[in-house]
């Protein structure tokens, strides 16, 4: 094993220690959730709550008189706690090794090869509770790569996928050095070079049959199973005779994921920093049949095409400040809005984001918008059940109700309030975080060591380099002063010089 995957591999280790992690469980344990409030996201709160979990599902919630207590299974919470479903994350480009690639148009990218399993944020994901994750390319591209819906527990890509492939990312915001006009010239020529492609494909197998399997074949291409059939374009804005004559497998691989986006196969996030990107995004989003698998990933006053988006009818993800302040250039005055407020009077779904570092908590950004005037389950719901659905995966997780995964939390108190913690995480039945044993937050918030952790002291040291534990070099680098030069035994010298005299 070479040094950087050995690095990797104890700082993953030294991750799970830090996090105090449970030992995954089996799929088939039992485990028993108590808590003195449930709060299911699906209906009223449940006092004095039990929720039965087998086979990383819910199999009964209800009261504790409703809900029996197996003798096998693992009992978790207390009177004190308050159970809820685990925090849903729709869109963030955190957790890999750089969010962005310098290419413009570069969908035949996976972001499964730029996931850091022991990125530290996923180590906080757990302290917040988020138990799903949507990782997508940052909005710095023009086409991006392809996403993919992450749980934060796993020593490799593998444990954690959810849903691996999921997403396309695009942006109408100007990339950096790009005006608006030229990242909307390099938007609409990634299709215009897709339909050029694809005509001229087929084209050459009209006049050459089998000419799209040879050359696929002569580059090494597979073409087994739905790989070796062809078949129309699936989408009703595109008009493109003959396709069906073309092997899937065929394609080339820098066009083939945009013909899978145009197929309804990716969800598009469209990242807009503007009014006006809104507007472009719309556009395009009509004119390739895209608008219902759309998600706008929405900056700064893009509040301000509210309507637009209603219209549209399609869902967004608020990655701004929830509270948007311009000045009148006129008069000087500051003026605010409640960005939120704006959406849900309008009757745009969306859900909260927590890309922001600094307000990353998803309980801390439900708590701002209930402060800034949003009704309490809408603000909930923004951070569970829409983004559930944004990734569509609202039979799955979102909410606390039988059949679902049991992805659930338990809080210290009232999950909105600032004295809350997570004390507990379990993620598909599987109990992953316990805030009492998470070494790094006691260090950070009490100041105690962790074990083996410590910095040597002096004395260590010298022990260290007496018992002959360091290389000859070192040695010889102890016996030479700050110039380099070597240490003379002054004792000697002078016995020498005695003896000479």
């Amino acid at each position: 094993m070479n040094a950087i995957p050995m690095r990797s591999l104890v700082r993953t280790l030294l991750c799970s220690v830090a996090l105090g992690a449970f030992p995954l469980a089996q799929s088939d344990q039992k485990l028993i959730i108590e808590a003195g409030r449930i709060m299911t996201q699906a209906g009223p709160d449940i006092e004095n709550g039990r929720i039965l979990i087998e086979g990383g599902r819910i199999t009964a919630i209800g009261t504790q008189a409703e809900v029996e207590k197996p003798w096998d299974a693992l009992v978790l919470g207390g009177p004190k706690l308050v159970a809820f479903p685990g925090f849903v994350e729709a869109h963030t480009s955190q957790g890999m090794d750089r969010p962005n690639e310098n290419i413009d148009v570069a969908p035949f990218l996976d972001i499964r090869d730029s996931i850091d399993p022991v990125a530290y944020f996923f180590e906080d994901c757990l302290r917040y509770g988020v138990t799903t994750i949507n990782v997508q390319q940052g909005g710095n591209c023009v086409v991006g790569g392809r996403g993919m819906i992450v749980r934060p527990v796993g020593m490799t890509v593998e444990e954690m996928t959810v849903r691996p492939l999921f997403g396309m990312k695009l942006s109408t915001r100007p990339k950096s050095g790009k005006s608006r006009a030229t990242q909307m010239q390099a938007l609409r020529f990634a299709f215009d070079d897709l339909r050029t492609y694809l005509e001229d494909l087929v084209e050459k197998e009209k006049d050459e049959q089998g000419y799209a399997k040879r050359e696929a074949l002569f580059q090494g291409r597979d073409l087994e199973a739905e790989k070796a059939e062809g078949r129309a374009l699936a989408n009703a804005t595109w008009k493109l005779e003959g396709l069906e004559l073309i092997p899937r497998g065929a394609l080339d691989e820098r066009y083939a994921p945009l013909v899978e986006l145009l197929e309804g196969r990716y969800t598009a996030f469209i990242h807009c920093n503007d009014p006006l990107d809104v507007d472009h995004a719309l556009e395009l989003a009509r004119k390739h049949g895209l608008l219902a698998k759309t998600v706008l990933v929405l900056e700064d006053d893009c509040w301000k095409a509210a309507e637009l988006i209603a219209e549209a009818g399609v869902p967004a993800v608020l990655e701004g400040s929830l509270t948007h302040v311009e000045r009148d250039p006129i008069t000087g005055v500051e003026k605010e809005t409640f960005v939120p407020g704006v959406l849900h009077a309008k009757g745009v779904r969306f859900a909260l984001s927590s890309e922001d570092p600094n307000t990353r908590a998803p309980a801390y950004q439900a708590a701002l918008a209930v402060g800034g005037g949003l009704d309490r389950q809408t603000a909930l719901d923004a951070v569970t059940k829409v983004p559930a659905e944004i990734l569509g995966l609202g039979n799955e997780v979102g909410s606390l109700e039988k059949g679902k995964l049991a992805n659930v939390l338990l809080f210290s108190g009232d999950p909105l309030s600032i004295t809350a913690w997570v004390e507990h995480v379990v993620i598909e039945g599987k109990p992953v975080y316990e805030r009492a044993k998470d070494l790094r937050n006691k260090h950070l918030l009490e100041g105690v060591q962790p074990p083996n952790t410590a910095p040597p002291s002096k004395a260590d040291e010298e022990k260290e380099f007496e018992q002959g534990e360091h290389s000859d070099a070192d040695k010889k680098d102890a016996e030479k002063d700050d110039k380099g030069n070597e240490k003379k035994d002054d004792a000697k010298d002078e016995k020498k010089e005695g003896g000479g005299r």
